[in-house]
């Protein structure tokens, strides 16, 4: 039965060890603000890539047997892995893309596609907050779902609405969020809105936290069209056999909101509000520290040096393993590595 919003996060094996600390951390802000919590858990492996991993099986024994832990504390949360059945496909073709669609199951790159609506069609809330299971947040307000489906429901271009994009900086001004988002420089600029708090217009989403207004997407959009990748993008995708016919999900939803004229409202909110932060890289480190660094957050020890930025920086962990991990030497070496795997 559809409700009025609701929480979906998704989840793949390879996040089972940020899982153990991430889950309750989100829970507990936004388990409380929706009628319903959706895990949407994807357990088909891609072939090669980022999304292959190790110890694939071991992970994913670990994953559901910690979120199981959670059923008994939630009573509207539900544990869901991905259908790719044909008839599930077809289920959410006919939702999120119309009759003449071929939706593929992964992205180019091998990330997940149809996962992604999978996780919407199954919250069927008429708002749904959605976000990826590394998200981590701060301000911990109470009432910023009602306030972001207030600024949804009276501003008619408006499809998504997120927390603000890092920790509020003092004249609330933002880095350069432009720079994460493959094609920016075609997008326009970021507007600030006018409000008492710092708020946001954008014409681009990002999958790692939104919230769909889906009665809009409904009214406005109807149906996504798929958006083929560049050429060395196909490329790419045929050398390490993923399928080469469509961008990432949230390339398809910029590229309707384009389309349609919409965009995307990022506000802190009310009191202390709301904010997202991402950590973009996965490092010994960053496992060993990662309940400290929610504690920090939670309480708002925030250094300055982090505040209006998207990423996790070095202020607040020190990335220097992971990033000798993304040396150029360093990625030769995986790809190969990944191109002679059986």
């Amino acid at each position: 039965m559809t409700v009025r919003s609701a929480l979906q996060i998704n989840m793949h094996p390879l996040d089972a060890r940020h899982v153990a600390h991430t889950l309750g951390h989100e829970l507990g802000i936004w388990g409380g603000q929706v009628e319903r919590v959706t895990l949407t858990i994807d357990t088909k492996r891609s072939r090669t890539g980022r999304y292959r991993g190790a110890s694939y099986d071991e992970n994913c024994k670990q994953l559901f047997d910690h979120i199981e832990t959670f059923a008994a504390r939630f009573s509207n949360l539900e544990i869901v892995e991905v259908d790719y059945s044909p008839a599930a496909r077809e289920a959410v073709r006919r939702r999120y893309f119309g009759s003449s669609a071929d939706v593929p199951e992964k992205a180019y790159d091998g990330g997940p596609l149809h996962a992604y609506f999978y996780g919407l069609l199954r919250a069927d809330a008429d708002y749904v907050v959605h976000m990826d299971s590394d998200m981590l947040f701060g301000g911990g307000s109470r009432a910023w779902l009602d306030e972001a489906i207030g600024w949804l429901e009276q501003t008619p271009d408006a499809l998504f609405a997120s927390p603000l994009p890092g920790p509020p900086t003092v004249d609330g001004s933002l880095a350069d969020l432009h720079r994460y988002f493959p094609g920016s420089e075609a997008l326009p600029r970021p507007t600030r809105l006018a409000a008492d708090y710092p708020a946001y217009g954008f014409h681009s989403v990002s999958t790692r936290i939104f919230v769909l207004d889906q009665r809009r997407f409904d009214a406005r959009v109807g149906a996504l069209e798929i958006v083929r990748p560049s050429a060395k993008r196909r490329l790419r995708a045929r050398i390490y056999r993923q399928s080469p016919l469509s961008l990432p999900a949230e390339e398809l939803f910029t590229a309707a909101m384009r389309r349609h004229g919409l965009r995307r409202i990022d506000f802190l909110g009310s009191g202390k509000g709301m904010y997202s932060l991402h950590p973009p890289y996965r490092s010994e480190t960053f496992y060993r520290e990662l309940p400290g660094l929610i504690a920090r957050i939670v309480a708002g020890d925030i250094p300055d040096a982090q505040r209006g930025d998207y990423d996790v920086n070095s202020s607040m962990i020190d990335w220097s393993d992971a990033l000798r991990e993304k040396t150029r030497a360093r990625r030769l070496y995986r790809a190969i590595r990944d191109l002679v795997r059986p």
